[in-house]
């Protein structure tokens, strides 16, 4: 088994390798320490992971982040005893979040009561079947009185919306796609329960996270958590989790993200 999700900004990379038993199976799992794991980026060498006793994964450290070309990515591994496996991916292109409000009691949540509205407006690029996940993260800020910022504390919030569009994933609480709105301008309606964000704060902020995954990356953790969801169900169908290695199972996936950032006071 082969597990890796690279973002465009990362400067550590990390997989894990490790065998695949049946459900029937006695043997046990056991990491792979002495696989060969590389990462390819246009048929060049980009990247040699080593594994790591600590996380007992493979990992890399950049001196900057992975980058977004718009070349083919390939992860390889080799472990004595087994067949090589490896998948292909392309980065998808980052897309930019043109409008972000935030409106105290501007929402009405499912129970219809009044909540907080936030609006993540973007322009979908046509003709491409683009896969999205959207964060929230409120930050309170610390501004110095030359000027300089930091942050005192941030954490995410989890939102909820009423758009049939969104589903829930197991790593983004947010996933949908564009095939209701290929090639055109989105508003994405969420609202946050009262009390989840302090307008009163001086310097607090929302900052929202536009996620663009590659095809595989939101299969997967689409399907990761449906799975996770019929665990101990008896009437629940069963769920395949995706997965595009070739030769063995688990996922290589890759995602960019655009930023914006609004002041809440």
């Amino acid at each position: 088994m082969l597990n890796a999700r690279f973002a465009a900004t990362d400067t550590i990379l990390s997989a894990l390798v490790s065998n695949s038993l049946g459900i029937l199976d006695e043997a046990e799992y056991r990491r792979m320490e002495d696989a060969t794991v590389r990462l390819f980026y246009e048929g060049q060498l980009l990247q040699e992971l080593q594994y790591d006793p600590a996380s007992v994964k493979f990992e890399a450290a950049l001196s900057q982040g992975l980058g977004a070309g718009p070349g083919l990515y390939r992860l390889e591994a080799m472990a004595p005893g087994y067949d090589p496996v490896f998948a292909e991916q392309r980065m998808p292109r980052a897309v930019a979040i043109e409008s972000l409000r935030v409106e105290k009691d501007g929402a009405i949540d499912d129970g219809g009561r009044k909540a907080d509205g936030v609006k993540v407006q973007f322009s979908d690029p046509a003709g491409e079947g683009n896969y999205y996940a959207l964060e929230l993260i409120y930050e309170a800020l610390d501004i110095k009185p030359n000027g300089d910022t930091s942050i005192l504390f941030y954490y995410p919030l989890y939102a909820s919306t009423l758009d049939q569009i969104v589903q829930s994933g197991n790593e983004f609480q947010q996933l949908f796609t564009d095939k209701s709105f290929d090639g055109n301008r989105y508003t994405l309606n969420l609202y946050l329960y009262s009390g989840n964000i302090d307008f009163e704060y001086p310097n607090g902020r929302l900052r929202a996270r536009l996620l663009s995954l590659s095809r595989s990356s939101y299969l997967y953790d689409l399907s990761l958590q449906q799975y996770f969801d019929t665990v101990d169900n008896p009437f629940a169908e069963p769920v395949t989790v995706h997965s595009n290695i070739n030769g063995g199972y688990g996922i290589f996936g890759l995602r960019t993200a655009a930023e914006a950032v609004v002041m809440l006071r």
